[in-house]
């Protein structure tokens, strides 16, 4: 009788162990939201760039930058979003300081070979707009 008593209370506990979340759960990655500094653009060959009138982006490969140029007098932020396709991490590069600023940047960490997939958002012409995808081994 013992040995039974013991086996149903391990058959019960099992499971409630696992209901009650006691086993490892799994961590979500957090979006990363950034904010531009302003910052002089210096030559470097390898940024890759995607251009629309109302705004410039690029990721630079060497030291894992976000350059944004806002050109447009609207006065609303440019952003890019971002996410390692080889990773967990996304975020977005917002330009908060407008066309005032000539070249603004994000400074990133990624992981060296990871490919990192990217878009430009921007505000023109009473709208918000995106630009197509891109992707970058950094």
């Amino acid at each position: 009788m013992r040995n039974r008593i013991v086996a149903l209370i391990a058959a019960f506990a099992i499971p409630l162990f696992g209901i009650l979340g006691l086993a490892a759960p799994a961590v979500a990655a957090e979006k990363e939201v950034n904010y531009v500094t302003d910052i002089d653009w210096y030559a470097d060959s390898s940024r890759e760039c995607y251009s629309v009138p109302a705004a410039v982006a690029c990721v630079q490969k060497n030291g894992d930058d976000i350059w944004i140029r806002d050109n447009t007098n609207e006065g609303a932020w440019v952003h890019v979003h971002w996410w390692d396709l080889d990773g967990s991490r996304f975020g977005t590069c917002t330009d908060n300081l407008g066309s005032s600023k000539v070249w603004t940047r994000c400074n990133k960490d990624w992981t060296d070979g990871h490919e990192i997939a990217w878009y430009v958002e921007y505000y023109d012409d009473g709208q918000w707009w995106s630009g197509f995808n891109q992707t970058t081994v950094v």
